[in-house]
């Protein structure tokens, strides 16, 4: 009876936060296997369209100069504070980040076409690790896993700015530090690249967009449960189903209770729902914030990529937290989704927003 009294009052406190201007999640209750997980895409600064759709070298070194003019206007390491802000909000035990990337320039010489040294602009997972420690978290890596890695890559910002810039995306997952072994603890890190992926034809030949997951094996308070972060495909839906698949017959593919943390790409709102989610849910996962809230949309996704339109932009709910065997929701929360998120410039701290949700594992 206790467990269920402390059970109903954490939730109805969570759907009380999510009602508020900013959500903002209660403590996680002291019960056995009781914690909190949490899911954020804190945004590269652009999503490439800008070189995408280019059939020309012209076309593309224009947009390569407007993908870094954009990154710079996003202003990395001033969202990195407000991100770090946010996660001690919410105080998660486990974090899943997606679109953690490290922006290096470089000059670019058009006449012999070779990119000059390059130099690292924006580190977000350090600037974020450095925010979070100012700001009195205690927070480390378990997991780092590439995604992407772009070399360097010639671009123009006119009328006669030649650069060069280069990307490495990663997935990221963080854990606190700060806890007892007998409350909260994680071994075991894995991370690998989906074989299927999506393969980008541009006027500088093919540019290979593999995706990746990332996973540890953890404990909240002794009860052990398999933790995945992840980031589908976007561009293309059957590529990010088959990646779906390859999650769920591989690295999800436990006999421990499985908690994933992810921006699926995959949409779970509004209708029509994206097969690769409807596969997760037909495999007998469950989805924690339409358990909790069937009524509510739960919007996640997306502000504009510049992270500077006035009003908030989210459309669907992309970033899910899926479980599988014996786990609970307790209570979920949005963190960014509406203006008062917003920094003193303008700019939102991601273009989407964070999905906090307590969770119980062996509740079943």
């Amino acid at each position: 009876m206790k467990r269920n009294f402390a059970q109903a009052t954490l939730v109805i406190v969570f759907v009380t936060a999510i009602c508020a201007a900013e959500a903002v999640p209660a403590n996680a209750p002291n019960l056995p296997g009781a914690g909190i997980v949490m899911t954020y895409n804190v945004n590269e600064g652009t999503d490439f369209q800008q070189v995408v759709s280019t059939t020309t070298l012209s076309q593309f070194l224009l947009g390569v100069g407007q993908i870094l003019t954009q990154v710079q206007g996003t202003n990395p390491p001033e969202r990195m504070q407000a991100v770090a802000r946010q996660i001690l909000e919410a105080q998660p035990e486990l974090l899943s980040l997606q679109e953690v990337d490290q922006w290096y320039t470089g000059t670019f010489d058009p006449i012999s076409g070779t990119c000059g040294t390059m130099t690292l602009q924006y580190d977000m997972l350090q600037e974020l690790l450095s925010d979070l420690a100012k700001q009195g978290g205690r927070y480390e890596v378990a997991v780092q896993v590439t995604q992407y890695a772009f070399p360097p890559t010639p671009g123009l910002i006119p009328p006669s700015n030649y650069i060069c810039v280069s990307v490495n995306d990663y997935n990221v997952i963080l854990a606190r530090t700060d806890l007892p072994s007998w409350i909260f603890q994680w071994n075991n890190p894995q991370s690998g690249q989906f074989v299927n992926e999506v393969v980008l034809t541009t006027p500088i030949g093919q540019v290979p967009l593999p995706r990746s997951w990332a996973s540890v094996d953890a404990e909240f308070f002794g009860t052990s449960f398999l933790f995945i972060d992840t980031h589908l495909e976007s561009f293309d839906p059957t590529i990010r189903e088959l990646q779906g698949g390859e999650l769920r017959a591989g690295p999800a593919n436990s006999s421990l209770p499985v908690v994933i943390a992810m921006d699926s790409n995959a949409q779970a709102f509004p209708l029509p729902q994206d097969p690769t989610y409807t596969d997760f849910i037909s495999a007998g996962y469950n989805d924690a914030w339409s358990t909790l809230y069937p009524k509510r949309a739960g919007l996640t996704c997306c502000q504009d990529e510049a992270d500077n339109n006035p009003v908030s932009e989210l459309y669907q709910r992309i970033d899910l937290v899926l479980t599988h065997g014996s786990v609970e929701p307790w209570g979920a929360a949005l963190i960014g989704t509406n203006a008062l998120s917003r920094l003193p410039d303008g700019l939102w701290p991601s273009d989407h927003a964070a999905l906090v949700t307590g969770v119980v594992v062996g509740s079943k």
